[in-house]
């Protein structure tokens, strides 16, 4: 005997009730916890751009003035330091050129002639 529609709409609403009864919680407080939880992201976040920013002015206050910079010679430093080309050995071998050795690709219909169907 087969069930309609309508009843086993109705023996299916009835059953998810009855397992999800007490289960699922109010809005309100789902709601709460929600906010309790941006609260929560919102003071982390704060303190972390506190700590960064005294951690940033600590950073500036420590730093040397720019009288302790005259024991380096800026054109030595920039002098000294040269980059060279790698040789032609590490670079990958010509296998084969693209452009000048694509096969010639047999046609198996004449392409005048009105639309292929």
């Amino acid at each position: 005997m087969k069930l309609s529609d309508e009843q086993m709409r109705a023996a299916l609403q009835k059953a998810q009730a009855e397992k999800e009864a007490g289960t699922v919680p109010e809005f309100s407080t789902m709601w709460a916890i929600a906010e309790n939880r941006a609260r929560e992201r919102r003071r982390r976040r704060g303190m972390v751009a506190g700590s960064v920013a005294v951690l940033a002015l600590a950073v500036v206050m420590l730093m040397p003035s720019g009288d302790d910079l005259h024991y380096i010679n800026t054109a030595e430093l920039l002098e000294t330091t040269s980059w060279a080309a790698p040789s032609d050995i590490l670079m990958p071998e010509h296998q084969y050129d693209i452009y000048g050795e694509i096969p010639v690709l047999i046609e198996s219909t004449e392409t005048y002639g009105g639309a292929l169907l």
